[in-house]
């Protein structure tokens, strides 16, 4: 039989060779970063400043608008109409729909 404790335990070797390329990759990155900002930084700097953003223009008064929008979308609600009368479709008042669905409901559960 093959002994087997060589391969339990800590390898200390592993480990240190994990350590020093961490290690390594952060001086790599930290090197890297110094290098794009003092030696590329000026001369990449050369773009001239944004425009002044203007204003956002706002409704003096949205209240008005606001309450006009949901009257109309009320309106809808309450009323029948076509939506699309070519492919036949059309809207009713939702408290009509659900009792046209409950009824239909009813009369589908009844054998």
């Amino acid at each position: 039989m093959a002994d087997n404790s060589e391969d339990e335990g800590i390898h200390f070797r592993a480990i240190r060779r994990g350590a020093l390329a961490i290690v390594g990759g952060i001086v790599f990155a930290v090197g890297g970063s110094w290098w794009l900002l003092h030696i590329l930084g000026p001369a990449a700097n050369t773009a001239q400043p944004p425009a002044a953003i203007p204003a956002p223009r706002l409704q003096p008064a949205p209240q008005q608008d606001s309450a006009a929008y949901f009257a109309e979308k009320q309106k809808r609600l309450d009323s029948t109409g076509w939506v699309d009368r070519g492919a036949g479709i059309a809207h009713i008042p939702l408290d009509e729909a659900m009792r046209l669905e409950a009824a239909r409901q009813q009369k589908e559960a009844k054998p």
